[in-house]
């Protein structure tokens, strides 16, 4: 016999996913987090569906995902450490990628990227790459860092994408690479350019990497080009800060060298 909790949060699981009854709790569940409702998911959703699928890992694992959305770690480490226990060897890219964002949310770091690198290894996923490449960058490892951009960039949402490169040549300049940076916030643009949706607003990514260009040429002391490429973001985006500073202290310089 169905408990009359589970009734009634069933009820209330199809009223939140929008009243259809001809999918299963579990899409109903994918579909709350696709829409954002993660509080609902974490509280109400998640519970049901592990009283109603005990020995299905999905069920762990989205109650997991929801959990770790609402902050709720030590939650979503209980559940994701069941999906896995349950899955065996053959373990989806995506329980792989989040049992790496709880290892990096509790320190272990080194099996943190060796997750998220397995995740991305067996999916080739653009988010599962950036996050992979993220937490290398944050731990220092920036050869890794570098790669997993790298990897992020050939993806196939990544092709269309400025971020991967403009991380690159953040990274690139923080190491003093100037080439390579160079090379880096020009691929982000040229990227940006050749998918430009047409937005009124271009990419943050798209104004920054005319910015960091400006920085660059401004410590190799080549004012001109500096000037340019400030000009460059801040026409991109008259409203960027960065770059209006950038110009006006040029522009003090040039005045009290002539």
């Amino acid at each position: 016999m169905v408990k009359p909790l589970i009734i009634v949060r069933l009820a209330l699981f199809i009223i939140l996913s929008g009243g259809s009854v001809a999918q299963t709790p579990i899409d109903q569940m994918r579909d709350l987090l696709d829409r954002g409702f993660y509080n609902s998911a974490a509280q109400l959703n998640g519970p049901t569906l592990i009283e109603l699928y005990p020995q299905e890992p999905e069920a762990h694992y989205l109650y997991a995902f929801a959990l770790y959305l609402t902050g709720n770690m030590s939650a979503a480490r209980t559940e994701i450490d069941k999906a896995l226990a349950l899955t065996g060897q053959d373990t989806p890219s995506r329980y792989l990628h989040l049992n790496g964002l709880l290892q990096a949310n509790e320190g272990d770091t080194e099996n943190a990227l060796q997750s998220l690198e397995n995740a991305f290894l067996q999916d080739s996923s653009y988010r599962y790459a950036m996050d992979w490449a993220r937490l290398a960058w944050q731990a220092g490892m920036y050869q890794e860092a570098l790669q997993a951009y790298h990897e992020a960039a050939n993806t196939e949402l990544g092709q269309r994408e400025p971020w991967p490169y403009l991380n690159r040549g953040r990274l690139f300049l923080f190491l003093g690479s100037y080439d390579e940076a160079i090379a880096a916030f020009t691929m982000a643009i040229e990227v940006f350019d050749a998918n430009d949706p047409g937005n009124t607003r271009p990419s943050p990514a798209y104004v920054e990497a005319y910015y960091r260009l400006g920085e660059i040429y401004e410590r190799l002391e080549d004012s001109e080009q500096a000037k340019n490429y400030y000009q460059a973001a801040r026409s991109t985006d008259p409203t960027y800060a960065p770059a209006i500073e950038a110009l006006n202290r040029l522009t003090v310089k040039d005045t009290s060298n002539p």
